[in-house]
C-alpha cells in the first residue's frame, strides 16, 4: 500500500486496500470501490419478497469478528435461501452492485450502523 498511498481516497486504510485491490485493474479506480465504503450508493429496484428478506437482514445483523458470516449463517438458517439467492440481494442492498470486493472484508469497513441504515432503506 506504501507505493499507492499518495493515489488513494482519503480516508482508505490498509484494511480498505485489501479489500479492494483484487477488484482493481488500475489503482486509479480505488476511489470508485471506496465509495461503495463511504457512499452514498445507488440500489436497484428489489421484489417484495426481497425487500421483506433485507428488512429481516437489517434485523438479524450482528456485529463481531465476522459479521456477513453471522448474517449469512442467521439468514440462511431462517430463511432457507441459499447461493445467489442468500447473497445477492444482501451485496446489492450494501453496495448497489452485483459483484465487487469481498463481503466478509467490506462489510466491517461500511460498519454496523451504515449497513443496517443499508439494508432497512432497501
Amino acid at each position: 500500500m506504501a507505493a499507492v498511498a499518495d493515489r488513494l481516497p482519503e480516508g482508505m486504510d490498509e484494511a480498505a486496500w485489501h479489500a479492494i485491490r483484487p477488484n482493481l485493474a488500475h489503482v486509479n479506480e480505488a476511489s470508485q470501490w471506496w465509495q461503495l465504503v463511504t457512499g452514498p450508493i445507488t440500489k436497484p429496484e428489489f421484489s417484495d419478497e426481497d425487500r421483506a428478506y433485507l428488512a429481516q437482514a437489517a434485523q438479524a445483523l450482528e456485529w463481531g469478528d465476522n459479521p456477513w458470516g453471522a448474517l449469512t449463517g442467521a439468514l440462511k438458517e431462517s430463511t432457507g435461501r441459499k447461493g445467489k439467492a442468500l447473497f445477492l440481494p444482501l451485496r446489492q442492498a450494501l453496495t448497489g452492485m452485483d459483484h465487487g470486493p469481498d463481503m466478509g472484508e467490506l462489510l466491517p469497513l461500511i460498519g454496523e450502523q451504515e449497513a443496517r441504515a443499508r439494508l432497512a432503506a432497501a
